[in-house]
Parts: structure tokens; C-alpha cells; sequence
């Protein structure tokens, strides 16, 4: 689609590379084959179809820019969560841990010690095959325990009485 001297939409025929618009498709087809009154009512209804289009054509251009500004707004709000979310869990982590002998026990809600062992770097759950090596199985971490896990989290329930 082309526009010719008056901004309308015109179209371009590639054999005869000659640009008409749908008005001066509707004047030549004048006199010949549509009586005035038809003349008339096509004219009237290409030129408020020309109007439509150009509205048309304002409202895509303010979209395209609303678009580009919520796309940019969208950035930087999920940078924000992620600094938020980022700086939530560190805090989580500095409240809800406490680190014993290399393993890391989690506080319940009412603030008392659990007694399955977590990693101190990931804060994953820690397994163990004889109860006094354990590894994380999302980091390398690895520890060997003098004492049983048990005994760490009731010392350190003694130490918060």
C-alpha cells in the first residue's frame, strides 16, 4: 500500500506500475458505468473509509508507543522483584537459619529448632547415608559430624532457653 498526493491509500499494480487511489478509481468508473446518485454514495463511502483508515493508523501508532513504554515499565518492575525477592530471601535466610557445627537448622514459626539438617551455603536439605557424613545434593558441600544432628539442634534449643 502507497499513499498518492492527498495521503490516501492507494495501490500500486506492478505490470503498469501505476498508483491509483479509490477515489480516482470510483471518478474514472464516473458517467460510464455508475449513474450520479451511486456516484455520489460510493464517494462519500470511500472518503469516510479514507477517514476510518487514518484514525486507524493514529490509534496503531499510540498503541505501538503505549507498548514500547509498558515494555519498559514491565523491565524495570521485574528488576525491582528481583532485587526485592533477592534481598526478601537473604533476610529469610539471616532469621530463619541458625548454623551449628556446619549445618544449618531451620526455626519453625513459633521459633523453635528443627532437627533436619540443611546446607549453610544453599540452604537445601542434607542427606546422609550413616548419619555423620552429609552432602547437599545442590552444591558440593559436604561435612563429617562428631555429633549426631539430634544432639546439635536439642544444644541449641537448650541455648535459646
Amino acid at each position: 500500500m502507497y499513499t498518492d498526493r492527498c495521503s490516501r491509500p492507494c495501490r500500486v499494480f506492478a505490470q503498469w506500475r501505476v498508483t491509483i487511489g479509490m477515489l480516482d478509481v470510483l471518478a474514472g468508473l464516473k458517467n460510464r458505468v455508475l449513474d450520479a446518485a451511486t456516484y455520489e454514495l460510493l464517494r462519500r463511502n470511500f472518503e469516510l473509509l479514507d477517514e476510518n483508515n487514518a484514525q486507524l493508523k493514529d490509534k496503531v501508532e499510540f498503541q505501538k508507543e503505549e507498548i514500547a513504554r509498558l515494555k519498559a515499565e514491565n523491565l524495570r518492575l521485574h528488576g525491582d522483584v528481583d532485587g526485592l525477592s533477592a534481598e526478601l530471601d537473604m533476610r529469610r535466610a539471616e532469621t530463619t537459619f541458625i548454623v551449628r557445627e556446619g549445618v544449618a537448622f531451620r526455626k519453625d514459626l513459633a521459633g523453635k529448632i528443627q532437627t533436619e539438617p540443611y546446607c549453610p551455603k544453599c540452604h537445601e536439605i542434607l542427606s546422609t547415608v550413616d548419619h555423620s557424613i552429609y552432602m547437599c545434593g545442590s552444591c558440593p558441600y559436604t561435612i563429617h559430624l562428631r555429633r549426631s544432628i539430634e544432639v546439635i539442634a536439642k544444644s541449641l534449643e537448650e541455648e535459646r532457653a
